[in-house]
């Protein structure tokens, strides 16, 4: 799915690492206030969005978006779940409705007041409800979300999926086919 070379990435660089069905590879990148742009950047490269030497995407992966909504909206005209799952998910899939399994989240429980944990097993059930490729980060979950995440991510992909696990630290780094750590260039 992706044969990788090699990939310079502002100031860093990031070893060569296949990825194949079946598979969840992490790429550990380092933590501070530059995480995020090189996060974006990489999932770029990632997604197919922008071409770079060096790396062939063979299959298109998507990325778990991160659920944000302005204060503004919120207060205005709140988003629910219900409401996202329609935007949001694919219509001919029920994968995206397994949030209602956690228990108390409801089609009419508003976005904002979900904690980063559900944010990002309802934005990783919508991703899924689309594809079993993707691509995601652990930002903004607390170390037993990560868990819940990694490992629903782990049965979501099946033997024909993969994913591509972007982070900073090497908490699941015996738990994947392949762990690439960056370099400083």
């Amino acid at each position: 799915m992706i044969q990788s070379t090699g990939i310079k990435l502002d100031g860093i660089y990031i070893p060569p690492f296949k990825l194949n069905q079946g598979e969840i590879v992490i790429i550990q990148l380092p933590n501070g206030p530059n995480f995020q742009p090189l996060l974006f950047n990489l999932v770029e490269i990632l997604t197919s969005k922008k071409k770079v030497e060096n790396i062939e995407v063979t299959e298109n992966l998507r990325f778990v978006n991160h659920i944000a909504e302005s204060r503004w909206k919120s207060f205005i005209a709140p988003m629910t779940v219900a409401k996202y799952i329609r935007k949001f998910g694919n219509p001919e899939s029920s994968i995206s409705s397994k949030i209602y399994e956690l228990g108390w989240i409801q089609p009419n429980t508003k976005i904002s007041s979900l904690p980063g944990n559900s944010r990002k097993t309802l934005s990783l059930l919508i991703t899924f409800s689309w594809t079993n490729k993707i691509v995601f980060d652990l930002a903004g979950v607390d170390p037993i979300g990560g868990q819940q995440v990694f490992n629903l991510v782990k049965s979501g992909i099946g033997q024909f999926g993969a994913a591509v696990l972007i982070d900073t630290s090497d908490e699941f780094k015996n738990d994947c086919a392949k762990f690439v750590k960056f370099e400083i260039n």
